[in-house]
């Protein structure tokens, strides 16, 4: 499955400066983070490299999956149109850009990730990009879900692990 062309364009202009070797190495630590399910207090995507580590190798799959999940949900429920999508662990928006691929009437995403720098390049990928009216907040998922508003369809994909 092919990631929808604004992000596609999105993702290649964020990688298009940054030379490779040292994107491979941070592939390969990310790599090893989740393999490990490595749990030391900090972020797999805490720092930028490891961002667009995860961009250059995980997000198409990602995409795929989560996409492939919301198909069957469509399938299995036509009636079903959300306005608004909840996505804990948004990493960089990719929920996001699979619902409203999905469901082009979806209206509003609030999108919780702990990450500050997942959060940036997020935000900067679907803006002017994606026509949902989107809210990032910064949160951890086991911790910082109090006060959120109700929404159609709630996700909570890839943050206990793989």
């Amino acid at each position: 499955m092919e990631l929808p062309t604004a992000l596609r364009q999105g993702v290649d202009s964020l990688l298009e400066k940054v030379p490779l070797p040292a994107l491979k190495q941070a592939a390969r630590t990310l790599s090893e983070r989740y393999r490990a399910e490595l749990r030391d207090g900090r972020l797999h995507m805490g720092e930028d490299m490891a961002v667009k580590a995860y961009l250059a190798t995980r997000l198409p799959a990602t995409y795929a999956a989560v996409r492939a999940c919301l198909d069957a949900l469509a399938d299995a429920r036509p009636d079903f149109q959300p306005k608004s999508l909840l996505d804990i662990g948004a990493g960089p928006g990719t929920m996001l850009w699979a619902t409203a691929d999905t469901w082009p009437e979806l209206e509003r995403a609030v999108l919780v990730e702990a990450s500050a720098a997942v959060r940036k390049v997020g935000q900067s990928l679907a803006a002017g990009a994606i026509a949902v009216r989107a809210s990032w907040v910064a949160g951890d998922a086991t911790i910082d879900l109090d006060g959120l508003d109700p929404a159609d369809l709630i996700s909570v994909a890839y943050v206990l692990d793989e």
